[in-house]
């Protein structure tokens, strides 16, 4: 019996790590999609510049954590969200309200990939 109590305490350590690096992966992948959304508000405002820099701060806190996603998840999904996020700055920049939107919620969807793949589900763990 107590060869197993190592094991079973390895076990439950990286079933608790695994939790709380999908709640806190999803914490602020909310906030990012949160200031996305933001973005494309001021946007359809024509505040353009509230739309930039909004953008802007959810992609320099996005830059901050990408040394840890890039330990946890797939590179492929982190490099398609960069460039969705240099593909919506440049339509901002660009005035562009249409394509603005579309890029923007392709990049709301793509960051909720992210998340979602650090989520403890049948899927992820199979």
């Amino acid at each position: 019996m107590k060869y197993f109590a190592a094991p079973a305490a390895v076990l439950a350590l990286l079933l608790g790590l695994s939790l709380e690096n999908a709640r806190c992966v999803e914490s602020d992948v909310a906030r990012w999609v949160t200031a996305v959304e933001a973005a494309t508000a001021a946007a359809e405002q024509e505040d353009w510049a509230a739309a930039i820099e909004t953008l802007r701060g959810a992609q320099n806190d996005w830059d901050g954590r990408r040394p840890w996603l890039h330990v946890v998840t797939a590179h492929d999904e982190l490099e398609a969200a960069d460039a969705l996020f240099a593909e919506a700055n440049s339509f901002a920049q660009e005035r562009d309200m249409a394509e603005f939107r579309a890029s923007a919620t392709k990049l709301a969807v793509q960051l909720r990939v992210v998340s979602g793949m650090q989520q403890l589900t049948l899927k992820n763990v199979l």
